[in-house]
């Protein structure tokens, strides 16, 4: 067996003490600083099983970006042919828009004529006019559901908001029904800013040809 000093010896009693001391201190100690750790320890509890328990709502974003690709490409693919068909430089930039009586207004560095033309041929375009209204509407409704979507995973957390927009019956949970509701609900939220209005231009919705 390992022998000690004298010295060593008569330390241990004091040691033991110490040791009994400090144990005694954690235990007993209701100092402000632990209190108040204790509270925050407590909050971040609680935070946690609230957002477990009211998780942010399911929707198929990639599913929207799908349906609604098909419809950027069909604009994109109608002003490229267009384009073409007048012998105008394909590589224009061309923003298109909705004036104020709900006509299709086409803005580019094109003479005046040509752009007359355009906007002449688009509008009476049916099909390209459905898809552009179809666009211009559920399109900032899709960046706001894929920017809460995105968040909820990295960070997360649940959006009451957004919860509000999406229904328990998935038959009603199609982009046109969430777009409906997000409109809706940007008339009449007293907080806009939890909407992501800045997203969509002041003006309206625009969709940009060789952006």
């Amino acid at each position: 067996m390992a022998q000690i000093s004298a010295e060593q010896a008569l330390q241990v009693p004091q040691q033991l003490k110490q040791q009994d001391a400090k144990q005694q201190s954690n235990a007993n100690d209701s100092s402000p600083q632990n209190h108040q750790r204790k509270i925050l320890m407590d909050d971040a509890v609680t935070l946690i099983m609230q957002q477990n328990a009211n998780p942010i709502k399911k929707v198929k974003v990639e599913s929207f970006k799908g349906e609604l690709g098909q419809e950027k490409t069909f604009i994109n693919e109608t002003l490229k042919n267009k384009l073409a068909e007048y012998k105008l430089n394909p590589n224009t930039k061309l923003t298109i828009e909705k004036d104020g009586f709900g006509n299709i207004e086409l803005q580019g560095s094109l003479l005046m004529s040509d752009l007359e033309k355009l906007n002449q041929d688009l509008n009476n375009n049916k099909l390209f006019k459905s898809a552009f209204d179809k666009l211009s509407k559920q399109e900032p409704t899709l960046q706001y559901v894929d920017n809460v979507v995105k968040i909820s995973k990295v960070y997360g957390v649940q959006n009451a908001l957004f919860n509000s927009l999406i229904s328990d019956q998935n038959e009603f949970n199609k982009l046109n029904d969430i777009a409906h509701r997000y409109e809706t609900l940007k008339n009449t939220s007293p907080n806009k800013n939890d909407l992501n209005l800045e997203q969509t231009n002041k003006a309206g919705f625009n969709f940009v040809l060789n952006a």
